[in-house]
This record gives structure tokens, sequence and C-alpha cells, in this order.
């Protein structure tokens, strides 16, 4: 079955990759209404393949236009629904269940927003963080989704 945003997410992924420009697919992003995207993402599966896409191509898109280091996963670039994302926005608020990193601790933060909270997934997967520092470090990593007979899966290639 065709999902829309998994889509959209894989093809700004794989410009982001390739260093073409991704302005035109990005803009389709900030103009994404997020009850659409709940509804189309109703799965933890289906939210965690399209945000660790998302992720993984702004790190790169990030990196590339040489800004400072320290500051790219706090910096709210990733214009998404009228809304303005950091990567720690989605790290931690969406795939992390509104964690708060202080130190090597994790503590909920209950000021996250209720948009974020709406976009977060059901489930921690506690094997998350070291598919999101893999994919950091090696650029060939994606993240693909099939579909098969009536189950859905993600993979970490």
């Amino acid at each position: 079955m065709f999902n829309y945003y998994i889509d959209l997410s894989e093809r700004i992924l794989a410009k982001a990759k390739l260093g073409e420009d991704t302005s035109a697919l990005r803009k389709e992003l900030y103009f994404t209404r997020a009850s659409n995207l709940i509804t189309k993402l109703n799965t933890d599966e289906l939210k965690k393949t399209f945000w660790i896409n998302i992720y993984d191509a702004y790190k790169l898109i990030m990196t590339a236009e040489n800004k400072d280091a320290k500051t790219i996963l706090k910096r709210k670039r990733i214009k998404f629904s009228h809304y303005l994302l950091s990567l720690d926005d989605i790290k931690y608020g969406i795939l992390k269940i509104h964690k708060y990193k202080i130190g090597i601790y994790y503590v909920n933060n209950p000021f996250y927003s209720s948009f974020i909270k709406r976009l977060a997934v059901e489930k921690a997967d506690k094997k998350l963080n070291q598919s999101l520092n893999k994919s950091l470090h090696r650029k060939e990593s994606k993240i693909t989704f099939e579909k098969k007979l009536s189950y859905s899966k993600f993979f970490i290639l």
C-alpha cells in the first residue's frame, strides 16, 4: 500500500544524500497538514519510518550548509505544518515520547507542545538511539518501508 508521507520522506532523504536541491520537497513538508499526517501514519512503524527519514535528511542538509556542529541538533530549522522543529524535537519529543536529555539521563518533559505530543509514537523503541547514531555516521544508511500482506515493518539497510 502506497503511503504518500513515507514516499515524501524517502524522496527528501534520497535528494539530501545526493546533495541535490530539496527546497521543493521541503516546501511540500511545510504545507502538510498535521491532521492528515496523523491519520495516514497511524502505526508506530509508519511514524518511526517517516520521522527517522526526516531526521536523517535534515541532519545531512544542515551539515552540508556548514552550520555550527554544536547547535545543529537544537536549531529549529525544520519547517513542518507551519511549525518549526529541531532535530532534538524529533529525536526526544516525537521518537522517544517527550524525553529530555540531562547528562546521561532521560527525563519526561512536560513542556513539549501539544503539537509534538500528537505526532509522537505510542511506545519508545530501545534500539532507536542506536539506529539514529548509526545513520549519522554512515551516509549510506536508509530507512525504507515495505508492505508485505497486511503487515508493515521498517528495515534499516
